[in-house]
């Protein structure tokens, strides 16, 4: 049983080819970029992958025995919201600011502390590159050993690949070869979660290995995430939602009103939400 469950584990060291190593990466690119161009560059939207695994609906915190916590308050305030960043009509998220406040960064790792330390996890996995923000203290906390999962050539030794694909492009997640040992509890963390892709690639990558991954966790995660996010059946565990800038992010103007308060609401460094959503362009994974 033992010989089987070895040369069962060697079998999925096969590596999976990445999308710089792939020789139909030009061939995706064109298409990608031809879809990109056919889509109207103001009205964006979050796209779901059609081709989902099990689906797992998330667990929001406050919807899961932290209802009207302060701390998911001051958690989401201290996370800046930056427009037109990197592209136009993208609102991003910037958890730096949230690690300039050491009493909501402090906050951040205690929920998700509270929440694993009984889980006997023995592995925490954070997504590069902000999952290593939130990965190491976390695992500290709990008593668990942190393992990065890097984007591709930047671990030094022997690595297992995982690609996965983005709505707009191909991605690649690697391991080092011993990191992770058959049997292992492992939790995975990243910042935020849209669509799920790379956490799903996650998911994969460890199991490859030998790994139990019990659970994903994301400090802030889209609403709809919500029963929709593709994690190969795992459970989701999300802080917060998306910060916004103002309230008339969510106005229902029409989108002619839309248009002649634009300029105003940019003065204002807010976007209309009839205007402008998140963009499949950059959407966090």
């Amino acid at each position: 049983m033992l010989l089987s469950a070895l040369l069962s584990t060697a079998h999925k060291f096969a590596p999976s080819q990445c999308p710089y190593t792939n020789i139909d990466r030009d061939k995706r690119s064109s298409q990608n970029s031809s879809q990109s161009k056919s889509q109207n560059p103001k009205s964006f939207h979050l796209f779901f992958s059609t081709q989902t695994d099990t689906e797992v609906c998330s667990m929001f915190a406050e919807e899961n025995g932290l209802k009207g916590d302060p701390r998911l308050q001051a958690i989401s305030q201290a996370i800046r919201v930056v427009p037109h960043f990197p592209k136009q009509g993208i609102m991003f998220q910037d958890i730096t600011t949230l690690l300039l406040d050491h009493k909501a960064f402090k906050d951040t790792i205690d929920i998700f502390v509270d929440r694993y330390r009984d889980m006997h996890i023995s592995v925490v996995a954070g997504v590069e590159a902000r999952g290593f923000m939130f990965g190491p203290p976390i695992a500290l906390g709990i008593g668990a050993k942190f393992v990065p999962l890097r984007k591709p050539r930047k671990l030094p030794s022997e690595v297992i690949s995982e690609q996965y694909e983005l709505e707009y492009g191909s991605d690649c997640l690697e391991l080092h070869v011993g990191a992770v040992q058959p049997g292992e509890r492992a939790l995975i963390i990243d910042d935020m979660v849209a669509t799920g892709g790379t956490l799903s690639a996650a998911i994969r990558l460890l199991e490859r290995v030998g790994a139990e991954v019990v659970e994903c966790a994301c400090v802030i995660g889209v609403p709809e995430v919500k029963g929709h996010c593709r994690l190969n059946g795992k459970p989701l565990y999300v802080l917060v939602e998306p910060r916004e800038i103002d309230s008339c992010l969510r106005c229902d103007c029409s989108p002619v009103a839309a248009d002649v308060k634009k300029e105003e609401c940019l003065r204002r460094k807010v976007m209309m939400c009839s205007s402008y959503q998140f963009s499949p362009e950059w959407a966090p994974n």
